[in-house]
């Protein structure tokens, strides 16, 4: 399980450099301004999750490109590779509970280059087909952030259960 791990993590921080570096929007350095512009789209994320609007979730994600698509979300009972991938998976799970709550006090946001940053958030998220049968756990919410010339989006998701 933990080589599986380090092997997507891997992946998605190669995929999401090569998204940047390929799309002519490097930047010179990493700033607080892009610390916040992360933490804003984290947070659309969520809200847009937990109100199951799909057009405000899609948004959050980039866009794949010449050089392929970045998106990724891996968790221990599936993979979903290309944000068309993900977005089918939401679409279904939105029919039912879902709510994704994030403790942003908790969230951390580390820079890898000036335009690529890792983030993770201790998160509860309720899922189930209906009220009667939903449950909460815990995870820390591991993503890779990218910078797109449409500003900071998500490459990739790795939830990791807390308990």
């Amino acid at each position: 399980m933990k080589m599986q791990f380090k092997a997507t993590l891997y992946v998605a921080v190669a995929c999401a450099t090569l998204l940047v570096s390929h799309a002519g929007i490097a930047a010179t350095t990493f700033t607080e301004t892009d610390r916040q512009q992360i933490k804003e789209v984290f947070e659309r994320q969520a809200q847009a999750a937990t109100a199951h609007d799909l057009a405000a979730f899609d948004a959050v994600f980039a866009a794949p490109s010449e050089v392929g698509d970045p998106v990724v979300f891996v968790a221990r009972p599936y993979q979903f590779w290309g944000k068309s991938e993900l977005i089918d998976h939401f679409r279904e799970t939105f029919k039912g509970v879902w709510k994704f709550e994030p403790d942003l006090t908790k969230m951390r946001v580390i820079p890898l280059t000036p335009d690529v940053a890792q983030l993770y958030a201790p998160t509860q998220i309720t899922l189930g087909h209906s009220a009667a049968d939903a449950r909460t756990a815990s995870y820390l919410v591991y993503e890779v952030v990218v910078r797109t010339p449409a500003g900071w989006r998500i490459g990739a998701i790795v939830p990791i259960a807390a308990q």
